[in-house]
Formats: structure tokens, sequence, C-alpha cells
């Protein structure tokens, strides 16, 4: 504990001395300069701009050259035929249109062909005297170019991948067609023009980015000067210097940055001051709440048949309720919860004195009330005017299941009981601890007692449960909600009350977290927990009654079933042989075995003497329910180590005798020589000592059911009584 303490507290001074020392310069790699990706990246956007414009420039002018091209090569056609009309009404056409025909082709380098035919199809007129006479064959597979223009009645303008041809007909003066002037033009032209317009524009292009390459290099040198400068100065506060200003005179927005790193790193070596006594301030936070956690109870408490657990949530880092479980010298316990006046480091402080004064004074004082007017007087010597403490302390029993309580201005204990199925509230009337000083609290206080029965459940809990509000902060959680949520799990046992009301006020608060500390403790008188699987048959019991119903039907539908004859002579044998079929007799030792023989003897005896008064005419059920089979769990029953069988379960018995009433009977003295000489009268005395727990439900729809657990706990417990 002192090493772990010594390291915990050397931890701040560790910290400081980290923050003061420079760290380490980390490994860089070569940089990048940004100027250099400035310029590139103007260069780039630059000749993407070009670019785009001579591209675009590119398509307008290819689109305009292809329109001249096809309007030029459609007049070209025209005045041919123009020329061809008297040439062909001649009578050797040839004579005029060959040398017409060579003049075009000469003069216009991009032609392909220029032919006029007659109106039946041979050639008049052609470059190549040797087709003169020949039947004219055009181009094949002319595509029709659809967006030509306006075309006369009888003209065609046709395109392949490699000629542009024009069609145009000769026509006489009446408007008759007498032939067909052909004008070819070659597409690669068109290509030519472009190939050259295009080397025109790669050389201003290339001058433009040469020159915007230059510019944007000296720009950004200029603007990106400072930037060494800031450099610098951010690589000085990342060293821990902080007290170098960064001198730059430039009216950018680098000079109002540079304004602010120096700005940044005052600020910084303020915060830093303040980290240091924060880190301080959060360790001594964390060191108290470390040793608050170490004065409340981790684990549950298991007391016999009693199991005692608790709940805390601080509204702060660390707060002000405490609970706690002391084991007395006596053998009994010490249950105490407590509210100090505030939270936060104050209330943990409190709630430390607290706890130390009452693990000093578990074993002095004489009673709960004692113990709390005792601690009233020890803490007004310390506590200031205006502080106090409300507290509930209480001493258990195990072995009776009586606590004896008394409360200092705390809130109601509440008592779920399981014969009952409802929840008692138990108010006082006392004062808080060191409220009034001067001994007043004494004639406030007073001792109260309550006997836990088998399955009760005590919760008691701290005003954050009761005065939390809802999210939207209108409604308080109240008593009344705890009153209900307890009446409703109760039954499940402990854990299942300590889970509910945990989870109901967090959904309560809508995850807001808590303004109080919130604490809860829960003591519980665990029996067996018997439930019917949710099989349409029923579901866990609300109450004992319930509970009985459900038994009964699982027990008619899987358990093993033993009818009884009324009368005395037959049941014990029938009892002992009825169980040696069900195997319960061979895990038991001679002992053991004769008890449970004895208690259902017993249990069946009075059914046959008192409820049917000795009709032998009549009968009555016994059923045999293995826990796995019913949903059961009972504390402590591992099986049998060798067969893993659990040994232990549920016997069910059903009449229609005379109700026997449960309050009748009282546990008798055994200490007392009477009982002894008596000999008689003792039989309920050993099915409740031999049995883990017992239920009897007259008059419900289905006759008189007595639930009977046989269990290992209460097994030794009734060797005890049969020693007895």
């Amino acid at each position: 504990m002192t090493s772990r303490t010594g390291a915990r507290a050397a931890a701040p001074a560790a910290r400081r001395s980290v923050a003061r020392e420079a760290p380490p310069a980390a490994s860089r790699g070569r940089a990048l300069s940004i100027r250099w990706i400035a310029t590139a990246l103007t260069v780039l956007l630059t000749a993407t701009a070009v670019l785009s414009v001579a591209f675009v420039a590119e398509r307008n002018a290819r689109q305009a050259l292809w329109r001249e091209t096809e309007t030029r090569t459609l007049l070209l056609a025209r005045n041919l035929a123009l020329t061809s009309t008297g040439a062909l009404l001649s009578d050797f056409p040839e004579l005029t249109l060959q040398p017409v025909v060579k003049e075009i082709l000469a003069r216009q380098s991009e032609l392909a062909f220029a032919t006029v035919v007659n109106h039946r199809g041979v050639i008049q007129g052609d470059a190549d005297p040797r087709r003169l006479g020949t039947a004219f064959a055009g181009p094949p597979d002319l595509a029709p170019v659809t967006d030509a223009g306006a075309l006369a009645d009888g003209e065609r303008l046709g395109a392949d991948e490699r000629l542009l041809v024009a069609r145009v007909p000769v026509r006489q003066g009446g408007g008759e067609v007498i032939g067909t002037a052909y004008v070819g033009l070659r597409r690669d032209y068109i290509e030519r023009t472009l190939a050259a317009s295009r080397r025109q524009q790669g050389l201003v292009v290339l001058g433009l980015v040469l020159f915007g390459m230059a510019a944007a290099f000296l720009l950004m040198s200029q603007l990106l000067r400072p930037v060494g400068a800031l450099r610098q100065g951010l690589e000085r506060i990342g060293r821990g210097d902080l007290d170098t200003p960064i001198r730059l005179r430039d009216r950018t927005e680098l000079g109002l940055l540079a304004d602010a790193v120096d700005e940044m790193a005052g600020a910084l070596k303020h915060a830093q001051v303040e980290m240091v006594e924060r880190e301080r301030l959060a360790y001594e936070i964390d060191l108290a709440r470390q040793i608050q956690q170490s004065l409340l109870p981790s684990e549950s408490y298991e007391l016999g048949p009693f199991r005692i657990r608790g709940d805390h949530r601080e509204a702060a880092e660390v707060g002000g309720d405490y609970f706690d479980v002391l084991r007395l010298s006596d053998g009994r316990v010490g249950i105490a919860i407590a509210d100090v006046a505030g939270k936060g480091l104050g209330g943990c402080l409190v709630m430390s004195m607290l706890s130390a004064l009452l693990r000093a004074l578990r074993d002095v004082c004489t009673s709960p009330a004692d113990m709390l007017v005792t601690l009233d007087q020890r803490l007004s010597e310390s506590l200031r005017p205006g502080e106090f403490v409300t507290m509930f302390y209480g001493v258990l029993d195990p072995g009776s299941g009586r606590l004896t309580w008394a409360s200092a201005g705390h809130n109601p204990l509440l008592v779920w009981r399981r014969a009952s199925g409802r929840v008692e509230t138990l108010p006082s009337r006392g004062i808080p601890l060191a409220a009034i000083r001067g001994g007043a609290i004494w004639r406030t206080l007073e001792d109260a007692e309550l006997v836990l029965a088998p399955g009760d459940v005590a919760v008691q809990y701290t005003d954050g449960y009761t005065e939390a509000f809802a999210a939207d902060g209108r409604a308080q959680f109240g008593l009344e909600r705890i009153r209900e949520i307890v009446t409703r799990t109760a039954a499940k046992g402990g854990d299942a009350v300590l889970r509910e009301l945990a989870g109901a006020l967090t959904a309560w608060k809508g995850g807001i977290p808590p303004s109080d500390d919130e604490t809860l403790l829960v003591v519980s008188a665990e029996g067996a927990r018997w439930s019917v699987t949710d099989d349409g048959r029923g579901e866990e019991g609300r109450s004992a009654a319930q509970v009985a119903l459900a038994l009964l039907e699982r027990a008619e539908a899987d358990g093993e079933r033993l009818e009884i004859p009324a009368r005395l002579d037959l049941l014990l044998p029938a009892l002992r042989s009825w169980l040696e079929g069900l195997g319960l007799m061979r895990g038991l030792d001679s002992t053991d075995a004769e008890l449970l023989a004895s208690a259902l003897y017993e249990v069946c005896a009075n059914v046959v003497e008192h409820g049917y008064g000795g009709d032998v005419r009549r009968t009555f059920d016994l059923w045999w329910l293995d826990p796995r089979g019913i949903g059961m769990e009972i504390p402590g029953d591992e099986g049998d180590v060798r067969t893993g069988q659990r040994r232990y379960g549920c016997f069910v018995l059903r009449d229609d005798a005379a109700p026997f009433r449960p309050e009748q009977w009282h546990e008798s003295d055994f200490a007392d020589p009477g009982t002894r000489r008596r000999g008689r009268g003792i039989g309920l005395d050993i099915i409740h000592r031999v049995m883990r727990e017992v239920s009897y439900q007259p008059d419900t729809p289905r006759g008189n059911l007595t639930l009977l657990v046989f269990g290992p706990r209460l097994r030794a417990t009734s060797k005890e009584g049969a020693s007895t």
C-alpha cells in the first residue's frame, strides 16, 4: 500500500518536469517548397485554361472550315454545271469541257476530280482524255451530308472517309436535265489546314506557360517570404521556447498569423502553469475517490440466509453518500447508509470521518440508537454549523432474521413481505446527526425491531433517488415510484430490486448525469426462488398463492406423483418406497434420508389426523418437482459431484381437508425442559428445520397447497435441530 501511494504521489511531479522539458526533435523528411508547389499549380492552371481555349477554338474552326468547304465544293459543282450547259448541246462537248475541267483542277489542288456526264451517264468532260466517252462510276456508299444547307432540286452532297462529292444537274433553258456535273474534294485538306493551325497554337501556349511559370515563381517568392520566419517561430514553440516572439513585418494575413502565434505562445505559457495545477488537483481528487471506493463494500455479503448488496453512484468525482456492512463480534452484522449534506471533496471527507467512527464504535455501542447518539456527539465536535448527516443504522441477527434499527432523519425504510406481497413503509422521527448541538438527538431516537421472514426484502436509499428530476425537470422520482418498483420486482430477489431501481432511475433522468449522489442498500432473506417458465401456464409469481397454483399445475404435468391414502400405518412405508424410487435416498446419508422421510411423514400425518379426522376413505396427492424442470434456483445446490444430478427440489402437496392457519404455530423452545418432557407437538419444528423453505396456502381454488423446498443449507440446520 505504501509503495503504490508513493508512486502515485510522484506522478504530478513527473508530469510537471516533462511539461517543462523540450520534446525531442522529431525526424523530418525533406520538405517541399511552397513556392514551387504554388508555381506548379499556377502553371498547371494556366496551361489547362489555355489548352481548353485552344481545344474549343480548334473545334469551332473545324466546324467552320467544314461548312466552308461544303459550300465551296457545291459552288464549284454549280459553276461547272452552268458552264457545261452550252457545251453539252454542241456536237463536240469534250472540246469545251476538258480545258475547263483541267483549269479547275489546276487552280484547286485540294480537288480529287471534276467530271461532266451527259444524260446517259457518259463522260463528256474530264481531266483524263482516256475517260472521255466512257460510263461514269462515282465513289460508292456516299453518305448524304445532312447539314449542307439548302440544296436545289436534283442536287446532292455526299461524303465518305476520303472524299466530299457534290452533284449538280446540268439543265437547258426549259429546265430539262441534259447532264450532271460532279466535283470531289479530298477531306485530308481539312486535316492539313488544322494541323498548321495547331502548330501555331502550340507555340502560343508554350510561350504563355513559360511566361506564367516565371511570373508565378516571382510572385510566390515575394508573397511567401514570411513563411520561413513563421516556421522557425513555430519550431521554437515546439521546443518549449515560449518567450521569443516572431519578428515579422508583413501587412498580409501572414503578418496577422505571426501576431496570432505570438499570442498563442503567451496563452500556452499561462495554460502550462494552470495545467500543472489542474493535474495536481485531479490527482488529489482521484486519490480521494480511490479512498472513498475503498471504504464502500465492493461485493455483496452472504450471511446465512441473508444477502446484502449495495450500489453507489456519485454526482461529482467524489461523493458524500455512504453505506457499509460491518460484522460485529457477537455474530450479528451492522448495516449503515448515510447522506452527508453536500457533495464533492467536502462530503467525501465527512464520509471518511463517519466510516472511521462507525468502525471504531461498532462493538462499543449497545444499540443502533446508542450508535447514532454517539456519532452525533463526535461529529458535532468536528462539523461546522449547517453541516449535518442523515443516517440509518441497523443490526441484523442472521440466525433469527431480527433487524433492530434506528434512523437519524434518513428516508423511510421499505420492507416487502413475501407472505402478503405488499411493501411496508417504516419512517423515523429522529433528527439528522450534528443538526442540533447539545445532545438533543437522544430525545428523538428509538430502537425499532422487525423480523425478515424468508423471501422478504428490505430497501434503504438516499435522497439521490427520491429527489432525482426527470429529463424535463418537472417531476421527481419520488417515494411512491420506488415502492411500486419494489412491489413489482421483490419476488425475484434482492438483485432484481437493485437492478430494476438503478435502471428505472437512469431511464427517468434520460441520460442526464446525477445532480446528487445515488446510493441504494438492499437486504433480502434469500430462499428458493420459485418460478414457472413462460409456456403459457404462468409467470414468476407475484404472491405466494399464485406461485403455489402455478407449481401445482406444473407438478400435474411434469412431476412425479404419489397418491396417499389417509392411513397412518401405510404412510411412512409408502413415502420411503416412493423416495427410493425417485433416487433421492441414494444421494443422502442415512441420517439425512431419515430426516427427509420424517419431515414428509409429519406433513402428511397432519393432513390425515387433523384435516381428514382419520377418514381412511379419503386420499391426497404429493408430487416431486426437479428444479431443472421448473426454473427454480436453490443457492448452494451444486449437485452430486459424481453424477452432476441435483438432489434437491420442491415437494407439492394438495389436500381437500379443513385448512390449517400457519399463524397458530410458533417455533418450540428446545432449551425448555418442558418441551423435552412433552415429546409431542414438535412435528412442525421438524418440518421447518429439515426443509429449506415451507409455504402453506390454504383455501386456494384447488384446495390446500403446501410447498416444501429441500435444500442443503437448512439440511445442515436440521441436523443440529435433530441432535438438540
